[in-house]
């Protein structure tokens, strides 16, 4: 039997609070292996530095949702959308945070549907890692569309729009399977985030430099600036939900994570991506908003006037494929490691290897190609999933994932086996039933209770609004005739 006094520090410079002494038991079976080995593997899935995983932290946030922030200062008022943005943005950090450092504790884990298989069982680990899949597959289908808005205002709708959808489609599928591991999409990830920021900051000093917003009419205009909000409940949660949809890619940094040399250096990755990204939004939608006000363009690369659209279109696309590429990456590997789990194959150029990564490259990217040719209001749609799934990855299983930590009390030396009052845990209700106590062992128990909680509940809110927000949309879309037909080949941009 073993004691654990009121803290343990562990040698990655993470704290673990320890209310109180615990009897441990000393697990009988081994700890559980990490799900890549390093030794004798034909294909290296741990070589992303931290640096590489910095940059991978960023693209995921950085590709779609920053582009939307802009509009939802207007429709929330600068004041409450800045607050909103910083709240949303602190939760998902936190997120972030509890996501890349898990493995600290349970190496075998590669997603969010592995975390909840730990707390709930396989039947979590199913449903959860469905939602997950259907989600990565649809953004990156979303970044198949922008990337076609791009296209279609480059060349003056120059081809059908799902032409270039197509075209998008097949580069995402050539090089997320070329490039099987993470530390070679972090290459292209510098570009990506290169070209995406350079983008946006033309279109913001171009915004700065004019005396007169692009899309407003001649002569004198009121710009309708808000510093508090004159909007619905229904357009205030759907802001919302695109202020989480911006940064609300932590749910994937297990992923990240599991693929790092070193993941106990995830940490400064994630305090260097998301700090970035959290600055750069604030930075940009400020000045774009407070310049152009209510003749913003939606995606906001459009609002300084056609030429400088064309430009910052030309700069950004390179980001805005590799958007594609990283987030079909990423859902693609979900199915791999699903399949090949355990088995030799998995770090092995076997042909059961390659069948099965190019198979799931495939699905994944034709997936999100009849998605958006399907689905004939696919912004809506893509706001709906936002809004039921965004949630779910962000806020309710990162927060569950506090409170089951701070029921079991993992540490580094029962790796994968833990235990409430000298008893192994062996239920949800057990786990659960003890975090809501821990507000008895100090204050920084009580925060974190606190946090968990506070999570948990915005989540719930911004799914139940941010559903009834997108569904209201959805019919009022059909009721002006703004729906277009299924595979369209109209001009988006």
């Amino acid at each position: 039997m073993e004691k654990i006094g009121k803290s343990t520090t562990l040698d990655d410079g993470l704290d673990v609070a320890q209310g109180g002494c615990q009897d441990l038991h000393k697990p009988t079976a081994q700890p559980p292996r990490d799900l890549f080995t390093t030794e004798e593997a034909e294909v290296d899935f741990r070589g992303v530095s931290w640096q590489g995983a910095a940059i991978i932290v960023t693209k995921f946030q950085i590709g779609l949702g920053v582009l939307g922030l802009p509009s939802t200062f207007h429709t929330l008022g600068f004041f409450l959308g800045l607050l909103c943005f910083i709240t949303i943005a602190l939760m998902t950090t936190v997120s972030g945070y509890v996501c890349g450092n898990a493995r600290q504790y349970y190496p075998q884990m590669h997603n969010i549907g592995d975390a909840t298989e730990v707390m709930f069982g396989k039947g979590g680990r199913e449903v959860v890692g469905v939602i997950y899949y259907i989600y990565l597959a649809l953004v990156s289908g979303a970044a198949m569309l922008t990337t076609s808005v791009a296209l279609n205002a480059l060349s003056d709708h120059g081809a059908c729009t799902m032409i270039f959808v197509a075209v998008t489609c097949a580069a995402a599928f050539v090089l997320g399977t070329g490039f099987r591991s993470l530390e070679r999409v972090s290459w292209l990830s510098w570009i990506g985030v290169a070209g995406i920021i350079t983008g946006i900051w033309v279109v913001a000093i171009a915004c700065l430099a004019q005396d007169h917003p692009a899309a407003a009419p001649p002569g004198p205009v009121d710009l309708a600036v808000r510093v508090l909000p004159d909007t619905t409940f229904s357009e205030a949660m759907r802001a919302i939900s695109n202020q989480l949809f911006a940064v609300g890619a932590s749910g994937t940094f297990f992923s990240v994570s599991a693929e790092m040399k070193k993941p106990e250096l995830f940490t400064r990755s994630l305090a260097c991506g998301q700090s970035f990204i959290v600055l750069t939004g604030i930075t940009i939608a400020s000045i774009v908003y407070g310049k152009v006000g209510q003749y913003l363009a939606s995606p906001a690369l459009g609002s300084a006037g056609p030429l400088i659209k064309k430009v910052s279109y030309g700069i950004a696309l390179p980001g805005l494929v590799v958007t594609a590429v990283l987030y079909s990456h990423i859902a693609a590997k979900y199915c791999f490691v699903r399949i090949l789990r355990g088995t030799p194959d998995l770090q092995s150029n076997t042909p059961k290897h390659w069948i099965v990564w190019s198979g799931s490259m495939f699905t994944t990217v034709a997936f999100g190609f009849v998605v958006v040719g399907v689905v004939p209001f696919f912004d809506n749609f893509l706001s709906l999933v936002g809004a039921l799934v965004n949630p779910v990855l962000t806020n309710i299983i990162p927060g569950l994932m506090i409170l089951f930590f701070l029921a079991t009390r993992p540490v580094k030396a029962v790796q994968g086996v833990h235990y409430v009052n000298g008893a192994e845990v062996t239920s949800a209700r057990n786990w659960l039933t003890q975090a809501f106590r821990v507000y008895r062992d100090g204050w920084r128990e009580t925060a974190a209770l606190a946090m968990a909680c506070s999570m948990i509940l915005i989540g719930a809110l911004i799914m139940v609004g941010g559903t009834y927000a997108t569904v209201i949309s959805i019919q009022a879309s059909y009721a002006k005739g703004e729906v277009s037909s299924v595979f369209s080949c109209a001009n988006n941009s």
